[in-house]
Formats: structure tokens, sequence, C-alpha cells
């Protein structure tokens, strides 16, 4: 096994030969890093980086994304999240979060759709307060996975 150490005036920076910063330096899903008590951990940090996130708005705008190719809107509360690199199966976990403004009922909760909206090319979602389905004023989607 090698060590590189690679110190300059500007902090650490790792180099391939006769490339530009950060080209080719891969992390394999099982690789050892230290962690802040300096202990040596086996950890998969493939599987913990995110895979997918969006920022939309009303009727399903996208405000900026990571991985979703595009929002379709399914109607009135109700949107799917088209990821651009599909995940492996559906066992990923999705965190959201959401704003609605409109003043009367603002608690508001997001649910994911039928099984046809939760599948490895997109995830569908329904924005309601608890008896109608509502338009968000800004909904956020995060996605944790395999990808395929």
């Amino acid at each position: 096994m090698s060590t590189i150490t690679a110190t300059n005036l500007h902090g650490d920076t790792i180099r391939k030969t006769g490339g530009s910063l950060g080209v080719d330096i891969r992390v394999k899903h099982t690789s050892v890093y230290e962690s802040d008590g300096g202990t040596s951990v086996t950890q998969n940090l493939v599987q913990g980086v995110l895979k997918a996130w969006s920022h939309i708005t009303t009727h399903s705008t996208v405000v900026d994304s990571l991985n979703v190719a595009s929002v379709t809107d399914q109607g009135t509360g109700q949107s799917n999240d088209n990821f651009t690199n599909v995940f492996a199966n559906t066992n990923y976990c999705i965190t959201y979060g959401s704003r609605d403004g409109g003043g009367t009922n603002d608690d508001r909760i997001v649910v994911s759709g039928s099984s046809e909206l939760f599948t490895t090319s997109k995830y569908g979602v329904y924005f309601m307060n608890t008896t109608t389905l509502n338009d968000a004023e800004f909904l956020f989607l995060q996605y944790v996975g395999d990808l395929a």
C-alpha cells in the first residue's frame, strides 16, 4: 500500500500526474477513513452520499436539483421526481420538507404516492393538509441509496 502526502502553502492537494486538481481520484465503497476522534473506520462512504435532491415550487417548477431530470406535475398537490440516473432498487431513503405560505391550514404533510409512483426511476409525492391535496409553495426532497 502507498501513502500520498501533499502539502503546499494553501493546504493539501492531490493531483493526478499531468492532470488537473481532483481528476480521476476515486473512493471505493470499502474505503477506510479517519473519524473525528482519529480512529480508522471502514464504512460504505458511497452509500451515505446524497444521490439526488430537488427543490421545486408550486406546479412542479424546478428551482434546482441533482440527478433529477425533470419533475412531472400530476395535478393539484401531486408530482413526480424523474431521476437522471436510476436507483438499483426501491430501498432508497427519502427525506422531505415543505413550505406553504398560504396562511390558513399551513400545516401540510408530504406523503409518498402509490407503488406505481415509487420506482427506481421516479418518486411520486402527494402534498396535502390533513384532508386535501394542495400545491406546495416550496417542496424539498433528498434521496440516499444505491444507484444502478
